[in-house]
């Protein structure tokens, strides 16, 4: 089991990503977090610092604010922001800059161009375990030439209604939004080129700190460095690996184009340690458990996945929520050890941890009783 660093790929991610920052409110920060619970995420040692990077970008960013919402939703977590439908389709891997990167797109045809954003969407809207490249591919060639088609798809996404708009004015002229985006990026580089220089010994620490270990250790490094909270099922014989300044405390899969990587967020040795810490905790840990299953919403997704449900996409239709905020929740029950990931096909899958709580309402039980 190998692991690569990919420096040109994260560099790229957040600068694609910088301008996320505009729509996120400091004291919202732990929205942003794929693995972490709120009580969690307040206790970072950097989220002071985070949170001052946020207020300096945002006023930085401000005199753009409206040319980027015809690229970025205006919310916190988007699967739908412009580049990040363009992830879905051409990858990052292997391009040096943004230039280089957008105009290889700008190269295709527009009409190749406007298949591969619908194939995105429909990816997305779907589900990546729930419809196959082939069978989105297809959908995406069929709703090329049916316009109402592709409204009504664009229609149940779960993003502002200002951006469902938008998504459809990209699809039907790519080439000229994509010019468009390209002289807006260009204009913000050295905005994001200021912030971004003072993590770079950041960025060569984590480099000598998680990627080497990773390469010498393997899984069992992988195990150490998350305190086993991630599971070494997500991992295959070869991981490219990026990691994120714009969210620090981010850990999960994304995909660019034929291409999965890692998303571990620069601060986030910090941030399994203080989970681990958290989990030692049993009163906290129990505390957190209850919180978890306090939540209405939550707790149905749990129920679904008690039931057997495993795709993303049915829960949230079923729930009437986005497929980000149920894999939101998910990874709440994993941080809470409310189910296990489990490994089916080659993909992972989640299961109810019935053992643990048992377990845990034994315990709690008996620490009641106890004088």
């Amino acid at each position: 089991m190998r692991f690569h660093f990919k420096e040109k790929a994260s560099t790229l991610y957040d600068f694609f990503m910088f301008p996320k920052l505009l729509y996120i409110e400091p004291e919202e920060t732990h929205k942003l977090n794929d693995v972490l619970g709120d009580e969690i995420s307040k206790t970072f040692l950097d989220h002071d610092a985070y949170k001052a990077f946020i207020k300096a970008a945002r006023e930085d960013l401000e005199p753009y604010k409206d040319p980027l919402l015809g690229f970025y939703a205006d919310e916190v977590i988007s699967n739908y922001d412009f580049p990040s439908l363009l992830f879905r389709s051409y990858s990052l891997l292997g391009y040096e800059t943004h230039q280089d990167y957008l105009q290889a797109i700008k190269a295709d045809d527009d009409a190749v161009i406007k298949k591969n954003l619908i194939y995105a969407l429909i990816k997305v809207e779907s589900g990546d375990d729930e419809i196959s490249d082939e069978e989105a591919r297809a959908s995406a060639e069929s709703l090329c030439d049916d316009s109402d088609a592709l409204l009504k798809l664009i229609r149940q996404t779960p993003t502002t209604e200002n951006h469902r708009w938008i998504l459809m004015m990209i699809i039907e002229n790519p080439k000229s939004y994509l010019n468009v985006y390209i002289d807006l990026m260009n204009t913000l580089k050295p905005v994001f080129e200021r912030h971004y220089r003072n993590y770079e010994k950041k960025i060569e620490h984590f480099k000598q700190d998680i990627v080497e270990t990773l390469q010498k250790g393997g899984v069992e490094a992988f195990e150490a460095l998350t305190h086993n909270i991630i599971p070494r099922e997500i991992l295959k014989d070869e991981n490219d690996i990026i990691t994120s300044v714009v969210n620090p405390y981010r850990f999960g899969g994304l995909t660019f184009g034929e291409d999965a990587v890692i998303v571990w967020g620069l601060e986030m040795k910090t941030g399994f340690k203080n989970i681990a810490d958290f989990s030692q905790d049993t009163r906290k840990n129990r505390a957190k458990v209850f919180k978890t299953l306090s939540d209405e919403t939550r707790y149905e997704v749990l129920k679904h996945i008690a039931n057997g449900v495993r795709s993303t996409k049915t829960i949230a239709t079923s729930l009437g929520i986005s497929s980000a905020t149920v894999i939101y929740h998910i990874n709440a029950f994993i941080t809470a050890k409310l189910i296990k990931v489990v490994k089916t096909n080659d993909k992972p899958g989640y299961l109810v941890d019935y053992e643990g709580l048992e377990t845990f309402w034994r315990d709690f039980i008996n620490d009641l009783k106890s004088k």
